[in-house]
């Protein structure tokens, strides 16, 4: 895939707040379900489409990346490649079939949802359309193939956008394909192989706009008429509610790629793998102001972590749950002794102190690069730290000498005090804030609730190494939280949380995403209790 360099990790750092094709095409459904999703972070059981939706996308692009026989004829290539589905169609519900199990929080029947014959008929129907563009190549006499970043193919070897960072022990293979002087099947296939996500990559193969502020993910992209042309794939039939998003998010996708590249969009297709439908979008992107007055705002929404909403949505978007209940489907917990409400935390203070050795951007513990200082009062040194990647630019601006940070967000990490800085907070000389002192902020919280959701994530960084990050969230009768736990953290009672449970946390670690409370387990001081199953 045509991606850049990314500006946060290779693992966990996904940057909720950053414009997407999925968070624009939410937020212009349901204001509210993009609210509790993106800012929140609460979301509903995992279901066999969610699943199935990458595990029959990455079977289709898996084929594509193949390269064939001679044959004579668009019929021989279309049998060969008929052939290979199959076995990809096996390997797609066997993987989503042991994806979906595992989930900690799932819903729906997985085996009556899906099966060979329904997997093996979209992986056809997909391979028609391509096999469209293969015909139309093949009539013009070929197209243009020779690009800085080929179309992946089994044959050669990824293209990383960090290769310094991969495991370099991985060999592969390194097969040139051979054009005829008078065009082949072969060749049509070769030129109009679209750029797809290639699965042995473990990098994000992302878009992401130069001021950091969008990204976004195509699934296709062909150009082998001299044309950029952004297919999206859809497992769907292109009826149903979230049919009506596909219009924005392309030209999301065709706005974002203008922005990031020296070629310009010249075409934008929904291919619908249920019934084969090619559904042509004109190509109209928003102007960059548009798109940055929807970031904005979705920047300037009120961070109120009540549920349920004050005005709950109508429900008739697609998609909508949390965000059109009117009452929590559990009992209000009684919190008990040392437990307090989540009302309770603090989210903001100020401080006072000599601001000394800048740092950064270093890795924080999601592996994003963010800046960093120190600031001293007295004997007490406490770090100073953007809250996400961008969120204070201007912390190596200020004086190295006394002043008042306001609007710092308290937390902790490996067991040291913090302090986080973002869009609120800010450093001067002078001000009449009532001052917290150092040695008193606050960095661990105890907390008990209902949970609401809960999911579990499991990848490999770009070196193979693998990672985990589980989360869930809790409520406590009044107000919602995230309760986030990475690697060995994660532990028995942790993977035995269901919606439902009550659980009481101590001494668990504040943080902060997007200027929301995050709080974190510590393998080694955090104590889990689940006080009643669901």
């Amino acid at each position: 895939m045509p991606a850049q360099v990314p500006p946060e990790a290779q693992s966990i750092g996904m940057a909720r707040g950053r414009l997407s094709a999925s968070s624009l095409t939410t937020f212009l459904r349901c204001e509210k379900q993009w609210f509790l999703n993106y800012r929140i972070g609460l979301r509903g059981p995992l279901s066999p489409h969610q699943v199935m939706g990458i595990e029959v996308e990455d079977a289709f692009c898996s084929i594509l990346m193949h390269r064939p026989p001679a044959v004579d004829d668009l019929d021989g290539l279309k049998q060969w490649l008929f052939g290979l589905v199959e076995k990809q169609a096996k390997d797609a519900i066997s993987k989503g079939r042991e994806i979906f199990s595992d989930a900690l929080w799932s819903d729906g029947d997985f085996e009556e949802s899906f099966n060979l014959d329904l997997v093996s008929q979209m992986l056809r129907n997909g391979i028609l359309l391509q096999l469209e563009e293969v015909k139309a190549c093949f009539e013009a006499g070929g197209g243009d193939f020779d690009f800085g970043i080929p179309a992946p193919c089994w044959d050669r070897p990824p293209h990383y956008t960090q290769p310094n960072k991969t495991n370099s022990m991985v060999a592969w293979k390194d097969e040139k394909h051979e054009f005829s002087e008078t065009i082949t099947w072969q060749d049509a296939w070769e030129i109009a192989r679209p750029w797809v996500k290639d699965p042995r990559n473990p990098e994000p193969q992302r878009m992401y706009h130069r001021d950091r502020w969008a990204a976004g993910e195509c699934d296709l992209v062909l150009r082998w008429d001299g044309n950029v042309r952004i297919i999206d794939i859809k497992m769907g039939d292109g009826g149903g509610k979230f049919a009506s998003s596909l219009d924005s998010q392309l030209n999301f996708y065709a706005w974002l790629w203008n922005e990031t590249h020296d070629t310009t969009c010249a075409g934008l297709e929904g291919w619908y793998l249920t019934n084969g439908l090619r559904k042509v979008v004109e190509v109209s992107p928003l102007p960059t102001s548009q798109y940055r007055e929807t970031y904005d705002r979705m920047k300037s929404w009120n961070t109120d972590n009540k549920l349920p909403l004050e005005s709950p949505c109508d429900g008739e978007a697609g998609g909508c749950h949390w965000c059109a209940v009117s009452e929590v489907p559990y009992d209000s917990p009684e919190i008990t002794m040392p437990c307090e409400p989540l009302s309770s935390i603090p989210s903001r203070v100020n401080v006072k102190g000599k601001l000394q050795g800048a740092w950064g951007p270093l890795p924080n513990h999601y592996g994003e690069p963010v800046l960093g200082a120190m600031i001293k009062s007295g004997d007490k040194m406490i770090t100073l730290e953007e809250s996400q990647p961008g969120a204070y630019p201007a912390m190596h601006d200020s004086s190295q000498d006394d002043v008042i940070i306001t609007g710092a967000l308290p937390g902790v990490w490996r067991r040291q005090p913090r302090l986080y800085l973002d869009e609120q907070s800010s450093i001067v000389l002078e001000s009449d804030a009532e001052l917290t002192r150092m040695g008193m902020l606050r960095a661990k919280a105890n907390i008990e609730g209902v949970v609401l959701c809960c999911s579990k994530r499991d990848g490999k960084r770009a070196d193979g190494r693998p990672w985990s990050m589980m989360s869930f969230h809790i409520w406590d009768g009044e107000r919602v939280a995230e309760v986030v736990a990475f690697g060995s953290a994660i532990n028995g009672t942790m993977l035995s949380i269901r919606p439902g449970m009550v659980t009481k946390l101590t001494s668990v670690e504040l943080g902060w995403r997007e200027g929301l409370v995050q709080l974190r387990i510590d393998s080694r001081t955090t104590r889990i209790e689940i006080k009643s199953k669901a």
